[in-house]
């Protein structure tokens, strides 16, 4: 249904192993692929900030989602939501969803 980024195939967010002189496992390539391998597993529930922050080791997922839009076209709509971090901590996030089709900006 999504395209895949090119040259890349991680299938879960969480299958990445590090490990001495291997390549850097948490490279912007590799935190978009988390984030796309996320956003397809949870569908319209979306994912929050806090969430890609603490469970996806994504510390800057705007930035992430901003490449995954302009630079890739995917589809990703920022919808505003509670969520509590591992402190318990409730914030005001940013919850992204993916759909289908090309972004385009609001207008």
């Amino acid at each position: 249904m999504f395209p895949a980024l090119p040259g890349n195939s991680i299938s879960t967010p969480h299958g990445l192993k590090g490990g001495k002189g291997g390549a850097h496992v948490n490279s912007t390539e590799n935190q978009r692929q988390k984030i796309l391998a996320g956003l397809r597993e949870v569908g319209s529930q979306g994912l929050t900030t806090i969430e890609l922050r603490e469970n996806y080791d994504v510390m800057m997922p705007g930035a992430r989602i901003y490449e995954l839009r302009h630079a890739h076209g995917f589809n990703i709509q920022l919808a505003w939501s509670y969520d509590h971090n591992a402190q318990g901590n409730r914030h005001y996030v940013g919850r992204y969803i993916l759909h289908p089709g090309k972004w385009r900006e609001n207008i």
